[in-house]
């Protein structure tokens, strides 16, 4: 019985565990589909990923022109967005901007109508943008989705049209009577604002190649470019006069003005490091005196602080002149290429000496500031101009620390408090001098007193 017992006993174990072998068999085929599945799932992401895989960087050394960083943008939307014409890739089709591309097409045909030169023909121009496609593109600060004819074709539309606004509003050429650019009040000013942004530029290239080849060769009092683009812009550049002979090389506009605005700037004198300043009304109070710089107006950046003076070359604050501001520094602070922040350490020193509106009218009274805005209003746009920049290379830096160490004298604040409170008119100095003299006879009769006493 045993025998059979473990005959038995055998023969049942050997059936578990081939029952158990058909369940491992029948789970590893189950991971083993598990694992196929998971593997092919990942090849698949992989091969997504690589299919992604940039193997040229998105933007060259060459990118000038770039998006606004979002964490400017959102201090003021409005200022970095164009309001009537689109220029360049970035706002091309806009819903809102398509009705100027009729202007746009209309000032291309007279200038082709004109024919100025033996090159100024549509076949020309659209030859030589096309062979700068490729640095054109460079330009810009991401990649642009746009075909080969789309691009080349924008930038012949536009870049003739900037042409073409430029010499007309310098009455190179004649305008049209039924120009609604020059026919319409508001529609300059809203030109030189969309113009400037920094969003809506073109390739400098493209407009001077443009430029040269649409030239009367036979027209030599004819100005050069950058000087007709610096006086279309003068009005809203800060009042300034242009500047075209700076040895720069122009990227686009905006950078055009920039480089007319530093005829005069301090050069950078350190690194990422600055002292804030006290405000208008505390240095009045420890006895700095404010004098506008000069009458011309080529040099606005060029602040001096000397013996207790500073003086500040005058400004004109227009409409547009916030935007214009804005757009600087974000391309100063977008560029790799720009190390000096001139602009942007502008806004730095204006912002510490306007804290509040009693502070920007001081500075209207003086005529360093020349704006029809109101007082608040300057105050409001200085006080958060330069909100999340990092300044690079600050420009001021021995004009901060010299204003500093006279405010923290406290010698030229007794001075300012004595000429403030007693010398201001003629019956303080009186009534001074009349203390002063009862002050000095009562010690001498005092004095006498003693003296006869003992």
């Amino acid at each position: 019985m045993a025998y059979k017992y473990n005959n038995v006993s055998d023969h049942s174990v050997l059936q578990i565990k081939d029952e158990d072998k058909d369940d491992v068999i029948a789970e590893n085929d189950g991971n083993m589909a598990t694992l196929t599945k998971d593997r092919n799932y990942v090849e698949l992401i992989v091969s997504s990923i690589r299919g992604k895989l940039l193997q040229d960087p998105p933007s060259t050394a060459r990118s000038c022109i770039f998006r606004i960083p979002n964490v400017l943008r959102r201090h003021n939307e409005k200022a970095f967005v164009p309001n009537l014409v689109s220029i360049g890739p970035f706002q091309h089709g806009k819903k809102n901007l398509k009705v100027m591309q009729e202007i746009k097409l209309w000032y291309l045909h007279c200038l082709l109508d004109r024919k100025p030169t033996s090159e100024t023909s549509l076949e020309y121009l659209v030859e030589a943008i096309k062979s700068m496609e490729q640095d054109c593109r460079d330009c810009y600060g991401e990649k642009i989705h746009m075909s080969s004819q789309k691009f080349v074709e924008m930038m012949v539309v536009d870049g003739c049209f900037i042409v073409e606004l430029f010499r007309k509003y310098a009455k190179e050429v004649p305008r049209n009577e039924d120009d609604p650019v020059f026919n319409t009040s508001w529609m300059t000013s809203v030109f030189r604002k969309d113009l400037s942004l920094l969003e809506n530029q073109l390739p400098w290239k493209v407009v001077d190649c443009l430029f040269h080849h649409t030239k009367e060769k036979d027209e030599p009092k004819s100005k050069a470019l950058l000087l007709l683009a610096l006086e279309f812009f003068e009005v809203s550049a800060f009042g300034q006069d242009p500047q075209a002979d700076r040895p720069l090389e122009t990227k686009h506009l905006l950078d055009g003005i920039r480089n007319s605005l530093l005829a005069s700037s301090p050069q950078a004198e350190t690194h990422d490091y600055w002292e804030p300043i006290p405000s208008v009304t505390e240095l009045l109070q420890a006895g700095v005196e404010f004098k506008r710089r000069s009458d011309t107006w080529d040099n606005m950046l060029d602040i001096t602080f000397e013996n207790g003076v500073m003086e500040i070359p005058p400004i004109d604050i227009g409409e547009n002149a916030e935007s214009l501001f804005r757009n600087l520094i974000a391309y100063e602070q977008s560029d790799p290429s720009i190390t000096d922040c001139n602009i942007t350490s502008y806004a730095v020193i204006l912002d510490n000496l306007i804290n509040t509106s009693t502070d920007a009218d001081f500075l209207i009274q003086k005529k360093i500031i020349l704006t029809q805005l109101s007082k608040e209003d300057i105050a409001c746009l200085f006080n958060r101009l330069y909100s999340d920049t990092v300044v690079g290379y600050f420009c001021y830096e021995n004009l901060t620390k010299n204003v500093n160490a006279y405010y923290q004298g406290r010698w030229h604040r007794w001075q300012t408090i004595l000429r403030r409170d007693y010398f201001s008119n003629p019956w303080s100095i009186f009534s001074l001098a009349a203390a002063l003299l009862i002050l000095g006879f009562t010690f001498l009769q005092t004095l006498y007193s003693l003296l006869t006493y003992y």
